[in-house]
């Protein structure tokens, strides 16, 4: 069994390094598993490409694209394994990461999507902060959602039958298309933190907190009109940026 790993990346060679380190490890880890990832580079000037260049595990292309939701639905068509997933460039896959979503999917063909807990790590400062997905409802999703992006991985299958992102999205496309999963597919809780979401001042959600959120709102009421969707993005957009600096302060410290 395959597992494919798609990378967006555009400037990110601050954390590339670390991140293809992280999915060579975890794949390392996973006898008796194949890997493949392949990095989408929207044509980077950082030094990126010397990190792509560095390294022999990942596939790679650098050629300039419409956006992350775009680079991400590149690799996945080209994506050969019977599982996927994708994992922004400045996120991680802990060691054992690979090895136990693996397991999980090799133990019941039933299973569709595979999610686990995970880490909010703050910037560079090594302090990570453990996040639970128990409280994850499918049927849900409009009013919450608990899932850390890098933690889910699914079957091929599932790509087949709901295709890829939202194209017209560009912060909450996983949001969606779990949305668009929902009760549809049988889902599994793996209660062990098996992936890392950096949070950093140059991360595209920190830098356009206000559009995010406005973004999410428009999503969320795509089928008709709900006040907290929009009330959530009014609040964000006035005072969010300082709530998100201060916690980015405090738990940095």
């Amino acid at each position: 069994m395959r597992l494919s790993i798609v990378t967006p990346s555009l400037n990110q060679g601050r954390y590339l390094r670390e991140c293809l380190e992280s999915v060579r490890t975890a794949a390392s880890a996973a006898t008796g598993y194949d890997v493949e990832h392949l990095v989408m580079d929207g044509a980077s000037t950082d030094g990126s490409l010397d990190v792509l260049r560095a390294q022999s595990f990942a596939r790679w292309t650098s050629e300039p694209d419409g956006g992350q939701t775009e680079a991400i639905n590149k690799g996945l068509r080209q994506a050969t394994g019977d599982i996927m997933a994708y994992l922004c460039a400045d996120d991680l896959y802990e060691p054992q990461a690979i090895l136990r979503v693996m397991d999980a999917f090799a133990a019941d063909d039933a299973i569709d999507v595979v999610y686990a807990d995970y880490f909010f790590l703050e910037g560079d400062s090594g302090r990570k902060r453990r996040k639970s997905a128990a409280g994850f409802r499918p049927d849900n999703l409009r009013n919450s959602n608990p899932l850390g992006q890098p933690a889910v991985w699914w079957r091929r299958r599932v790509y087949e039958k709901f295709g890829g992102f939202d194209q017209s999205l560009h912060y909450c496309m996983d949001h969606e298309y779990w949305m668009r999963l929902g009760t549809r597919v049988r889902w599994h809780h793996i209660p062990e933190p098996l992936a890392v979401s950096r949070l950093h001042a140059d991360a595209k959600t920190s830098r356009q907190l206000a559009a995010m959120w406005r973004e999410t709102a428009q999503m969320l009421t795509r089928d008709g009109w709900r006040l907290k969707p929009w009330w959530d993005a009014v609040a964000m957009a006035a005072w969010g940026r300082h709530y998100y600096r201060l916690k980015r302060f405090w738990f940095a410290r």
